[in-house]
């Protein structure tokens, strides 16, 4: 067993299946999933629903406060670390369970520094690199930013005007605007190449995709689940993997819908792969393959095909 109180994280960039991930492992007795933010020096305070930041930021802010004068550069780290251990085992404790773990989709441009940073707090820490076809992540990520610019402008807060009546037409019309294009491509790229670059540092990581997860649920569960547990004395047998994946199901987390009856306005939008061809324009299927194209490949997608390669 790991000496720190984090027993595993799942990393992935947004809109990957992350949320999917969470719940079908939390569902297990002797495992929670949580998200507290973890590292990169990340801090924006214009978000409309809270400021985003991270702990290892938080704790930079906190040290003109706390810290003696002749402590060095590793302070901050050790008090990150030392936070991160706080809420893992507190969590731990409440939830009684012996494995708490979190999520981790580290903000734009601070993937290899947040992995390196991970790295730091526990090589040994399992890993779980979730993987997803960039082109529905852009898809996923634009849908879910114009819905709640459509529901900004049906209820008419937060200064809704016509930028999200404007946005409430592109979702009925599966356009995606640049800006969110640019974003969740960005984004995609970065934390991937980091997560290859940087994969040599762990100790133990465990790839999974999406995609596999659609088909076999039930076989990709049960090898997160032992991934997870390796080493320790918590047991996962092919039923509690059965019954994870159940819980967490599409139907579950949709309220009855399934896998393809698409809900624009619910965050469990489709549950499928290889909608972008419903969405993307020729010139965005070109602008994808030229900037990520090779790195799709890498992950072991075809740049041309709906489906992952086996």
């Amino acid at each position: 067993m790991t000496t720190s109180a984090l027993k595993f994280v799942v990393v992935a960039s947004p809109k990957s299946g992350t949320t999917w991930v969470q719940r079908l492992i939390s569902a297990h007795p002797a495992m929670h999933c949580g998200e507290s933010r973890l590292f990169g020096r990340y801090y924006d305070p214009s978000n409309p629903t809270g400021p985003h930041t991270t702990i290892e930021q938080t704790t930079r802010h906190l040290l003109r406060h706390l810290s003696p004068p002749d402590v060095g550069e590793g302070f901050a780290e050790k008090l990150a670390f030392g936070i991160v251990d706080t809420i893992a085992r507190t969590c731990a404790q409440e939830g009684g369970v012996p494995l708490y773990g979190e999520k981790f989709t580290p903000y734009p441009g601070t993937a290899e520094d947040a992995l390196e940073t991970l790295a730091r707090y526990n090589d040994r820490t399992p890993i779980v690199h979730l993987v997803r076809d960039g082109r529905d992540v852009i898809v996923s990520g634009a849908a879910h930013r114009l819905n709640i610019a459509r529901q900004r402008w049906a209820e008419g807060t937060h200064g809704a005007g016509s930028e999200d009546l404007e946005a409430a037409q592109q979702l009925a019309d599966r356009v995606i605007p640049e800006k969110w294009f640019e974003h969740f491509l960005t984004n995609w790229i970065d934390l991937n190449s980091a997560m290859l670059e940087c994969r040599p540092m762990f100790r133990s990581v465990l790839r999974v995709s999406y995609e596999d997860l659609l088909a076999e649920p039930e076989t990709q569960t049960l090898a997160i689940l032992r991934h997870i547990a390796a080493g320790t004395d918590v047991a996962v047998t092919p039923g509690q993997a059965e019954a994870c994946a159940q819980a967490a199901s599409f139907a579950s987390l949709s309220g009855g819908r399934l896998r393809g009856q698409e809900d624009r306005e619910s965050f469990f939008r489709k549950g499928v792969a290889g909608d972008w061809e419903n969405w993307f324009t020729i010139d965005q299927m070109h602008e994808f393959d030229e900037r990520a194209g090779e790195l799709l490949e890498l992950l072991g997608y075809d740049r041309g095909a709906r489906e992952h390669a086996a």
